[in-house]
C-alpha cells in the first residue's frame, strides 16, 4: 500500500464515482472548512499502481504541536474488504504518528439499517456486523449508536425518494401536513430562490442556529459551491396582501355561512338529529369565524407594518450527484405559526424532482419516535418525516488513536465545555 498525495483534481475526478461519495468529500467543501479555520489535504490510497481509495482530511492542532485529523464522512474505500481496511489503517498509522497527529476520526455514511417515518424497521444490511468487526479489530473505537446529535455529523437522516411522480408524493403527505402547507400558503406564505448570493441576508435566520460558524463560512461555502451551481438558497416570505386579502375572503365565506346556520337554528320545523347535526355546526362555524376575525385583525396590522412582504426565513441546499442536502434552515420564533418548515420542504419537493434528482436528504432527526422521547425534537422530527420520509441509520463514528495521552486530555477538554 503506497499513500500519496493528491491533487483536487485527482481527488475529486475519485471522489464523485464512488459508493460514499458526499459533499462533504469535495475539493468545495475542504477550501469551505478553511472559513472555519481548518487545515485541509487530500490523499490516494495505492495497490498494484491502481488508486483504489482517496480521503480528504480536515485538520487543526488541539494540544501543542499536536493535532487531529478528521475525513468527514469517512475514507472512500471498499470496508467491506479486510485486507484494504487493514492496509489503509496501517499506511496512515504510520504517516500521520511521524507527523503528531493524536487521533483520526471518521463517520462514513455506511446504512445500517433504514426506518419509514412511524421508526419501524423495513431494512437491516447484512453486512453491517461485518464492516464493525473489520473496523474494531483495526483500533477503530466506535462511538456507539446514538439516538440524538451527539457527533459530529447525525447519525440518523430523513430522505425523501423522489422516484414517485408529483401526483403520488403528494398523496404520500400526511394529512395534517397537506393542511397546515394549504393555511400556510393561504396565508400568504411564498418561497423565493436567491440568485444573488445574498449570504447577509442568508444568515440573518441561520445564524444562530450555529453561533461557533460565522457568515464568512457561509460566504465561503458559497463562493465554492457555486462555481459549479451547485448550491441554492431559498427565503421565506409572507406576502402580506395576500395574507389579507385571503383572510378577508375566508372571513366573509364563514360569515355568509354562520348567518344560514343561525336562520336554521331559529327554524323549530328542524328536528331531531337534524337539528343537533345544525347546532353542532353553527357551534364549529362559530370558532371559525373568531379564528378568521382574529387573523384578519392580525394581518390587517402586519400588512400596514409590512406592505409589500415580510421575510421570515432562509435556507440553503447542496445538490451533489443524483441528490440534494437540505444543509440547514432558520426561521423567526415568533411566526413559527405559518409553518415555514413545511412549505419549504414541499417547495423543495417540487423543484427537484422537476430538474430530476433522485432524493433529498433533509439531514439529521432524533432515533426517538415516540412523542414522550422526543421532546423538544417532536416538531423537527414531525416536519422532516411527515414528508413520507425514510430515515436512514448510518454506522456512526469511530477514533483511532495515535497518541493516547493527547487523545484523552482532548476528550477531557471537550467534556468540559
Amino acid at each position: 500500500m503506497k499513500i500519496v498525495a493528491l491533487t483536487k483534481q485527482e481527488f475529486d475526478n475519485f471522489a464523485y464515482k464512488h459508493k460514499y461519495s458526499t459533499y462533504y468529500q469535495t475539493s468545495s467543501y475542504a477550501e469551505t472548512s478553511r472559513y472555519d479555520g481548518l487545515n485541509t489535504f487530500y490523499i490516494g490510497f495505492v495497490e498494484n499502481n491502481q488508486l483504489v481509495g482517496v480521503t480528504l482530511f480536515l485538520h487543526k492542532n488541539i494540544y501543542l504541536y499536536y493535532k487531529y485529523a478528521y475525513a468527514p464522512r469517512g475514507f472512500l474505500i471498499d470496508y467491506t474488504n479486510p485486507n484494504l481496511v487493514k492496509n489503509v489503517t496501517r499506511g496512515l498509522i504510520n504517516l500521520l504518528k511521524k507527523q503528531h497527529y493524536a487521533f483520526i476520526k471518521i463517520d462514513p455514511p455506511i446504512i445500517c439499517s433504514e426506518k419509514n417515518k412511524h421508526g419501524d424497521t423495513i431494512y437491516i444490511s447484512n453486512t453491517i456486523n461485518d464492516i464493525l468487526g473489520i473496523l474494531k479489530s483495526n483500533g477503530y473505537i466506535h462511538k456507539g449508536f446514538n439516538k440524538h446529535f451527539e457527533t459530529y455529523k447525525p447519525r440518523l437522516n430523513a430522505f425523501v425518494n423522489l422516484h414517485d411522480d408529483i401526483k403520488k408524493l403528494y398523496s404520500n403527505v400526511d394529512k395534517k401536513t397537506k393542511d397546515k402547507i394549504q393555511e400556510s400558503i393561504e396565508s400568504g406564505l411564498e418561497i423565493t430562490i436567491d440568485n444573488n448570493g445574498n449570504i447577509d441576508e442568508l444568515y440573518k435566520f441561520i445564524g444562530a442556529k450555529n453561533k461557533k460558524r460565522r457568515k464568512r463560512y457561509y460566504q465561503g461555502m458559497y463562493n465554492n459551491f457555486s462555481r459549479n451551481n451547485a448550491m441554492d438558497i431559498f427565503f421565506v416570505d409572507i406576502n402580506t396582501e395576500k395574507y389579507l386579502t385571503n383572510m378577508k375572503r375566508l372571513y366573509d365565506l364563514e360569515a355568509v355561512k354562520n348567518d344560514n346556520l343561525a336562520n336554521l337554528v331559529q327554524d323549530m320545523s328542524i328536528v331531531g338529529t337534524e337539528r343537533q347535526r345544525i347546532v353542532d355546526e353553527k357551534m364549529e362555524s362559530d370558532k371559525n369565524l373568531n379564528y378568521y376575525k382574529n387573523e384578519l385583525v392580525y394581518a390587517t396590522n402586519l400588512s400596514r407594518k409590512y406592505p409589500d412582504y415580510l421575510r421570515v426565513g432562509s435556507a440553503f441546499t447542496i445538490k451533489h450527484n443524483n441528490g440534494v442536502d437540505l444543509i440547514i434552515d432558520g426561521y423567526l420564533k415568533e411566526y413559527l405559526k405559518f409553518n415555514p418548515r413545511y412549505v419549504l420542504i414541499w417547495e423543495l419537493i417540487k423543484k427537484y424532482k422537476t430538474e430530476g434528482f433522485m432524493y433529498i436528504n433533509l439531514n439529521g432527526v432524533i432515533g426517538d419516535f415516540s412523542k414522550e422521547d422526543l421532546g423538544k425534537y417532536e416538531i423537527l422530527n414531525d416536519a422532516k418525516l411527515s414528508f413520507n420520509s425514510s430515515v436512514i441509520e448510518y454506522i456512526g463514528e469511530f477514533d483511532l488513536v495515535l497518541n493516547e495521552r493527547i487523545y484523552q486530555k482532548f476528550k477531557t477538554s471537550i467534556e468540559k465545555k
